[in-house]
């Protein structure tokens, strides 16, 4: 049998966009924030498209042949079908098991929720752009290529930063999403700063980003550097947090995540408004006025926005340390909470002595603590 091509490829999965339907609403308003301008054959506007369109998940947020690359000059859809199929499938069962707390899922599904986040943002638009810019190929098929081979990319420093899932249950407004679900936020760099190219967003290493995921209409997760979260201050924004890298494979725990903090209205379209600055062209609520925050907010300054997204501190400091694991053969490894193991011999075998002389007062400790019980 013949396989059938797709054509549409949704960048924005429409289970993702569900989570943002409200009860009763099959449809979106979309907010199309650089409508169309209509010009006549000598250059003149006459006219502009809708800037409110009413759509449902299947319907937008796709743009055609996408992700098609061609082989034998024939067009093939294999990275929409089979690589964010799959990535598709997986993270939309670690998103709900985050979502609801559903811990014994979590366990075995954790490093997925960030395989899907990094898709989500490097497979729209303006992620692929950023990638064209940054990896400076030439062709879509080249561009194909260079994905899979840094897709993963944001998923080491963001397992290693401080998480928290806010909620939107008590707010009347609740969380919009774009074409670019997955939001960089750095409230000392302004969008138009020029350090910054046009149309591309705030590094991610630097102290001071920090990033955005709606993950439904009621549930943010923000994921800040622990640096950043210790102490901020216009000078640190820049500089970038210890030991950045691309790819790794550390030791995570998912142990420290924080939930359960309610924002009130105000934050919520604070929240909305970064979302809104940063999308690429499209943002959607099933609330027509959930697509403007800035007509209920006081300011708009970009310094003064999202200061409550910043950790606890008590949550900061539950993350730092050193970490020392025995494994079953005996062997040991090393790293403190930005991913650094041992970088000598000597250094980790001072490592492994100080795990011993630990293990063996520990030992003592529990020892007699056991026959003081009997």
């Amino acid at each position: 049998m013949i396989k059938q091509q797709s054509y549409r490829h949704h960048y924005v999965p429409q289970w993702y966009q569900r989570g943002f339907l409200l009860e009763g609403h099959t449809a979106f308003k979309i907010l199309d924030l650089r409508p169309e301008v209509f010009r006549d054959a000598k250059g003149v506007a006459v006219g502009k498209a809708r800037a409110i369109l009413t759509k449902g998940p299947d319907a937008w947020f796709f743009e055609r042949d996408l992700y098609t690359t061609r082989v034998l000059g024939e067009p093939n859809d294999d990275i929409e079908r089979f690589l964010f199929g799959a990535i598709d499938r997986t993270g939309k069962e670690a998103i709900q098991a985050l979502v609801e707390s559903d811990w014994d899922k979590v366990h075995f599904t954790y490093p997925q929720v960030f395989e899907f986040l990094d898709a989500l943002r490097l497979r729209t638009p303006k992620g692929l752009r950023f990638l064209q810019s940054t990896l400076a190929t030439k062709n879509q098929q080249e561009l194909m290529v260079r994905m899979q081979e840094v897709r993963r990319m944001h998923c080491v420093m963001w397992m290693e930063g401080a998480i928290e899932i806010f909620e939107a249950a008590q707010s009347g407004t609740k969380f919009i999403f774009s074409d670019h679900p997955v939001t960089f936020f750095n409230p000392h760099v302004f969008p138009k700063d020029r350090a910054i190219p046009e149309g591309l967003d705030v590094p991610q290493h630097w102290l001071g980003t920090q990033t955005l995921i709606p993950l439904n209409s009621n549930h943010l997760m923000v994921i800040t550097h622990r640096e950043w979260g210790r102490k901020q201050g216009e000078t640190r924004a820049r500089k970038s947090r210890t030991n950045p890298r691309l790819f790794d494979n550390p030791l995570i725990t998912y142990d420290g995540i924080q939930r359960g903090r309610p924002l009130s209205e105000k934050q919520v379209r604070e929240v909305n408004y970064i979302i809104k600055t940063r999308a690429e062209r499209y943002i959607a609520s099933c609330n027509e006025q959930h697509l403007f925050p800035e007509r209920h907010l006081k300011t708009t300054l970009w310094s003064k926005l999202g200061s409550f997204l910043l950790p606890r501190s008590y949550a900061t400091a539950l993350q730092s340390g050193f970490m020392t694991v025995k494994m079953k053969d005996g062997s040991y490894y090393f790293q403190d909470e930005f991913g650094r193991r041992p970088n000598s011999k000597a250094e980790f075998d001072k490592a492994v002595q100080d795990a011993k002389s630990m293990e063996a007062m520990m030992k003592r400790v529990l020892g007699k603590r056991y026959r003081d019980e009997e």
